[in-house]
């Protein structure tokens, strides 16, 4: 690209604000940035969010939906318990085929993460048997964040390497701002 940094880059307007090209959201799972911002003395513009993945409801505009992890458990346990608490965005049914659906990888590891690279989000979760709706409202955002594309355009693989991250790690999908540009 014609602008260096990617999806970091920020620039000043004439009038002094800032513009950036994406939004920056760093992860508990992220340890080389955090290693990175503390090689530069900058882990305290790190602003960290309560640990809580925050859902814009698509059929009831201006409802959110909450995933919050319980401090007090260890991964996977606080994620799995943020999933079975909530009720809005995914059904007990849906809950069970996602499971299911995850077993495999669980199971077979780093080499079936690696199978499913041909596989889109949304082939994936058909696979699965997951209604499309789980895909539309919920692996949505996910799927934008981390690569700026739809679910019917990114590779499972990567959904299930960022899930693996925040199932191993208590603080893995706990997200931080920095402070500034």
């Amino acid at each position: 690209r014609d602008v260096l940094g990617g999806k970091v880059a920020a620039w000043k307007d004439e009038d002094g604000d800032w513009y950036e090209t994406g939004l920056h959201i760093f992860f508990g799972a992220y340890p080389n940035v955090q290693n990175l911002f503390g090689e530069l003395g900058i882990n305290d513009r790190l602003q960290w969010k309560e640990h809580s993945m925050i859902f814009a409801m698509p059929n009831k505009p201006g409802e959110f939906s909450r995933f919050d992890f319980a401090e007090v458990l260890p991964a996977p346990l606080n994620g799995i318990w943020a999933i079975l608490k909530n009720n809005e965005m995914l059904t007990w049914p849906e809950k069970v085929k996602f499971a299911i659906g995850l077993l495999p990888a669980m199971i077979g590891g780093q080499p079936y993460v690696e199978a499913q690279d041909g596989l889109t989000v949304k082939d994936w979760m058909r696979k699965q048997g997951v209604p499309d709706r789980v895909t539309t409202e919920v692996f949505i955002a996910m799927s934008k964040a981390l690569n700026f594309i739809n679910p019917d355009e990114l590779s499972m693989q990567c959904i299930l390497i960022a899930l693996n991250r925040f199932l191993q790690e208590k603080h893995g999908s706990k997200m931080a701002f920095l402070d500034g540009n």
